[in-house]
């Protein structure tokens, strides 16, 4: 049947079917309401946006933002439908209150540029992501919110420079398990090493944000030289399922961080020792940061 169905169809048709089907899911899995949280974050959301009509929202105070239509759901996410997503934003806005240049990898629709260039005119940030979807939602959300403020990159980062091949789920374009796909919706995207986009841009980051779905110790190794330079604040989305398919290992990440010398703490401050790193069997999101901060 399913073969039929592929013959019988346009390859363009059968492209949309499928991200429609994983935009359904992913909707359902992150931005799932997680705990009894969820009310709590609800009530402090609705007395912030109670004089704003969409698609505009206010994300925290202060932090006001005019969005493309497909942006506000994934948004809301950092104010409360989603309650480890709106602890990570409040961990970067508080961490990240003294720092100036962000690199924010895999930045979908611009959520942590957005955020922390507001207010602040010193603030830049180059927002890097390779899914030409997500690209054009980032697009119009920087048009209308940080224009001269915010660099929109259009690539993948990686170890190496070069093409890599990457599938749709949702908005996101993904390189981790694109080899189990079926081979519709996959795409040959542009990709270049972290150091190389840095050092064309002539930026020096001091904080990075990395969410790219399984890719990032590939995106981490293509910016040891800007790391090791800037020794940047590193937010950190480890899915270690998917490192897995890309033939990666969370020793491989201790190892940087040793050769580095950084740490790793979890969102509430504690330390994440080796056996946490480890072992982890689902996402965690992580702060790297120079042991000489400490």
């Amino acid at each position: 049947m399913r073969r039929a169905v592929k013959l019988l169809l346009p390859p363009l048709v059968l492209i949309w079917l499928k991200v429609l089907l994983k935009y359904a899911r992913a909707s359902r899995s992150r931005l799932k309401p997680a705990d009894e949280n969820t009310n709590v974050l609800r009530v402090a959301h609705d007395n912030l946006n109670q004089n704003v009509v969409l698609p505009e929202i206010v994300l925290r105070k202060d932090l006001r933002f005019r969005l493309h239509p497909e942006s506000i759901e994934p948004f809301l996410a950092f104010c409360y439908t989603y309650p480890p997503m709106v602890e990570e934003m409040s961990e970067f806005l508080k961490l990240t209150a003294d720092k100036l240049r962000l690199l924010d990898v895999g930045a979908l629709h611009g959520v942590f540029s957005l955020a922390f260039v507001a207010g602040n005119p010193a603030r830049q940030a180059v927002a890097v992501d390779a899914s030409p979807i997500a690209f054009a939602r980032l697009l119009y959300n920087i048009h209308h919110n940080a224009s001269g403020k915010v660099v929109p990159v259009e690539c993948a980062l990686s170890s190496q420079t070069g093409t890599v091949q990457m599938h749709y789920e949702w908005e996101h374009a993904v390189a981790a398990g694109t080899n189990g796909t079926d081979g519709v919706g996959v795409m040959k995207m542009a990709c270049k090493r972290g150091d190389e986009l840095c050092g064309s841009l002539a930026y020096a980051p001091d904080v990075i944000k990395i969410d790219v779905e399984g890719h990032e110790i590939k995106v981490l190794k293509g910016l040891e030289a800007t790391i090791l330079a800037s020794a940047p604040l590193i937010f950190l989305e480890i899915h270690p399922l998917r490192i897995k398919q890309e033939q990666d290992s969370i020793e491989t990440l201790l190892k940087m961080l040793e050769r580095w010398r950084y740490e790793a703490r979890f969102l509430d401050g504690r330390r994440a020792e080796t056996d946490d790193l480890v072992h982890l069997q689902a996402d965690e999101r992580v702060v790297l940061q120079p042991l000489e901060a400490n």
